[in-house]
Formats: C-alpha cells, structure tokens, sequence
C-alpha cells in the first residue's frame, strides 16, 4: 500500500518539521511519499493551468486521486479511517492533492476520483498537507485499533 501526497507549493520552516515528523511515524504503516510541486507566486488562470498540468503529468490513468477541497466531503476521524483503508484495499495506491495559494484548476476538479474537505476553512497548503498527514496516522492507528488520542 502507498499513499502519494501532491503539494503544489513547497514545505518550509515549521512545516519541512512536521511533514518530516508524521512521515516518520506513518512508516510503522505505510510508504508515504510527499511530492512539492513549486508554482509561480502569480495569481492568474494561467498559473492555475500551469500547476494542473504539473499534476497531470504525473498521474497515471488508474490513480485513484483525493482533491483537498473545503467544499468537499467531510469526515469524522473513524469515518475518514475506514474509507481509507476501502480505498487503499480497493486500489493499492492513493493520490492526495493539495492546491497550492490561488486553488486548483478546474481540469484537476475533473480528474479528481473525490473531494475531500478537511476543514470548511480556508488552510494553506503548509498546514493542509500537516492535517492530512495527520489525520493518515490517526487513521492508522484507529485501523490498528491503537490508541489515537495523545
């Protein structure tokens, strides 16, 4: 089983610790791999294209792929586990995408398998990526039936 996390934009700082710190603590589970895709500091729909078509590059036909989006579905923790682990048991593999500052274009919407909201807030993709990965081990450890409040 492997979970891809797609992040336009790039870890820094603070957050360069935390990626590293959950990724870590994910390996007792699973091979995550984290790819920062760098975009251009301009907001226009060309940089919403550009950064899309980064991302299509990458994905394979059969990539099961997961939108971050505040207007996606929401998911308690257990929820969220058990859809998971469905997804990973049906697919093998899952791509998470997280947007970069100006959001997705509408071409990654399309390719997107699902939408999933983790906050109805706006986040960054800094503190996005850290909530996902978060929530994948506290997944993990509810699966396991390990104790997930700390």
């Amino acid at each position: 089983m492997k979970i891809n996390v797609i992040v336009l934009g790039k870890m820094k700082g603070f957050a360069r610790m935390a990626v590293e710190e959950y990724k870590k603590m994910l390996s007792q589970f699973v091979d995550v791999e984290l790819i920062e895709l760098g975009h251009d500091n301009v907001e226009n729909e060309s940089t919403l294209k550009k950064d899309a078509m980064k991302v299509l590059r990458i994905l394979k036909n059969d990539d099961y792929v997961v939108l971050l989006d505040e207007r996606g579905v929401s998911y308690d923790s257990v929820s969220f586990a058990h859809h998971l682990w469905d997804l990973l048991v049906r697919n093998g593999k899952i791509i998470f995408i997280v947007g970069g500052p100006f959001g997705v274009d509408q071409n990654l919407k399309k390719r997107a398998n699902e939408l999933v909201s983790l906050s109805s807030m706006t986040l960054t993709h800094r503190l996005a990526t850290i909530v996902l990965l978060e929530q994948l081990f506290r997944s993990f450890k509810i699966l396991n039936n390990q104790r997930y409040h700390y």
